[in-house]
């Protein structure tokens, strides 16, 4: 009885052992998974999005200064898209390095406003339509020349459009004196989400890059 009781006891001993063991392993499995996947996501979103710290009122009343947000490098963008510009190769007297605007129109297209109502006539149409734009803000009435969009230009405005440097090079409201920008220039897309949650986005990785 007490050999058993022994083996029993030993029996015992070695299940535990390895029930312990296993439990263990299993344990360093998972949280090595964890890191894993959670150095693949910061990988990932560091060579995906950018930080962008707002730094003017060009933008506002959708963006305003301090506001932080994210982009989306190499990003194909829309006509009404939030994009950033990198324009520190042109080495404008003002040291501007990037600009945050909304696209507007792009190759092929025509823009033009009357009394604060901006028209398009899109690529291979005829006829104006006006351009719905419940972001837009203005603090008095404004207006801007016929703009026709040449082959790898891009035509953006500032959502503030009383207060901002942007493609209106006749009006005297770019930083250039005589054409449009290249739809080269653009760094970034700033996706819809990004402008929703933007309170939050702060406490992401790669959100310490200043874009202004």
């Amino acid at each position: 009885m007490k050999e058993r009781d022994l083996r029993d006891g030993e029996l015992y001993e070695y299940r535990y052992h390895y029930k312990s063991n296993r439990s263990t392993m299993w344990f360093y499995c998972i949280l090595a998974l964890i890191v894993a996947a959670a150095l693949s996501f910061r990988i990932y979103w560091t060579n995906t999005f950018g930080g962008v710290l707002v730094d003017g009122e060009s933008m506002y009343a959708t963006l305003t200064t301090g506001d932080e947000l994210v982009m989306k490098y190499n990003a194909k963008p829309e006509r009404g898209d939030v994009i950033v510009l990198d324009v520190r190769k042109y080495n404008f007297p003002e040291k501007t390095e990037f600009l945050i605007k909304r696209l507007i129109a792009t190759e092929g297209d025509a823009v033009k406003c009357e009394h604060s109502q901006v028209y398009i006539r899109y690529a291979g149409t005829d006829e104006f339509v006006k351009l719905y734009e419940p972001y837009a803000y203005y603090a008095y009435d404004y207006g801007f020349a016929l703009y026709e969009v040449g082959e790898g230009e891009i035509f953006f405005l500032g959502d503030n459009r009383t207060n901002s440097k942007d493609s209106r090079y006749k009006e005297g409201d770019s930083h250039f004196s005589d054409r449009l920008y290249k739809a080269t220039d653009v760094y970034g897309v700033v996706p819809d989400w990004a402008i929703k949650y933007k309170a939050f986005l702060k406490y992401l990785p790669g959100m310490r890059v200043k874009y202004s």
